[in-house]
């Protein structure tokens, strides 16, 4: 790897690693149960973390990283990278502007090639579900572009295909309402054929009630079309980066695109998305609370 040189300490104990280096930032990418102990031993050190998402596979834990997070001088944020494709930055500056009026109807796809899957994905208490893992980019995005707040959900998911991963759910949708009444769909399936173009197909649709929204071609295009016009293509900016975004905002320059509260607050909605599957309830989904 590039990052790698002469000078690269490697450590087969991260704790170690913690005790021996002065940091400033670290990145949390274990397997997806593990991610919260390790980000709170950074916390409580005073080290910003990057985590890889799920911050946390259960309520508790996430109960544990938020108390972790109050405590703490450092900062967390999860690698919901998505927000910096350049047409759902399109789409997000489309509706923040009142282009296509009031968001009611939302729909976010992820779609992923299955692969090769390490060992941890063929059970649940491993590998805490595809909710978590793949519908979480989704339902992250679909939030922070329509600009609204889930307050219920219901959801369901299963193992039909990839049998040989029990525990790694390859197909799923939720179903939520959205704070001002409307509705929020989001699918996910482990199921996109391995000739594909891309490793995924990424879509969202925000319907308005003054136009829609589009992002469509696996991510690469976005449109709007409003009453009386014909559709249109958004203009794609260059991505961003999460990293340098983050140090901007560590560094007093600019604000972090991912806010102090959210990574831990869409964990939480996809925690009840998967325990609403898991028990076939309809759950209610809290308010969003500052860290």
């Amino acid at each position: 790897h590039p990052a790698f040189s002469d000078t690269t300490v490697c450590y087969e104990d991260w704790r170690e690693m913690l005790d021996k280096e002065s940091l400033d930032i670290v990145s949390v990418c274990r397997p997806y149960p593990m991610n919260t102990e390790a980000s709170i031993e950074a916390l409580q050190r005073n080290i910003h973390v990057i985590s890889e998402k799920p911050v946390a596979t259960s309520l508790e834990n996430l109960d544990r990283l938020e108390a972790a997070i109050q405590s703490s001088e450092a900062r967390l944020t999860a690698m919901f990278g998505m927000r910096y494709t350049p047409a759902l930055q399109a789409l997000h500056k489309s509706v923040s502007s009142g282009a296509i009026g009031t968001p009611v109807l939302a729909s976010g796809q992820k779609s992923y090639k299955f692969g090769t899957r390490p060992e941890f994905f063929r059970h649940r208490e491993t590998y805490g579900g595809s909710i978590l893992w793949v519908a979480i980019h989704a339902v992250d995005f679909m939030r922070w572009v329509g600009g609204f707040e889930y307050t219920q959900v219901a959801a369901l998911h299963g193992n039909t295909v990839k049998t040989e991963y029990p525990g790694c759910e390859d197909t799923g949708g939720i179903l939520f309402q959205l704070s001002n009444g409307g509705t929020g769909i989001v699918s996910l399936d482990y199921l996109r054929p391995s000739s594909a173009g891309t490793h995924g197909d990424d879509r969202l649709r925000i319907v308005g009630s003054e136009g829609v929204v589009e992002m469509t071609d696996s991510g690469a295009r976005a449109t709007m079309i409003r009453e009386g016009t014909e559709t249109v293509d958004l203009p794609l900016n260059k991505p961003g980066n999460l990293l340098i975004d983050l140090v901007g905002e560590l560094r007093g320059e600019s604000t972090h695109i991912i806010a102090s509260n959210e990574s831990t607050y869409v964990t939480r909605i996809c925690l009840l998305a998967r325990d609403a599957a898991d028990r076939n309830e309809i759950l209610p989904i809290p308010a969003p609370q500052p860290i």
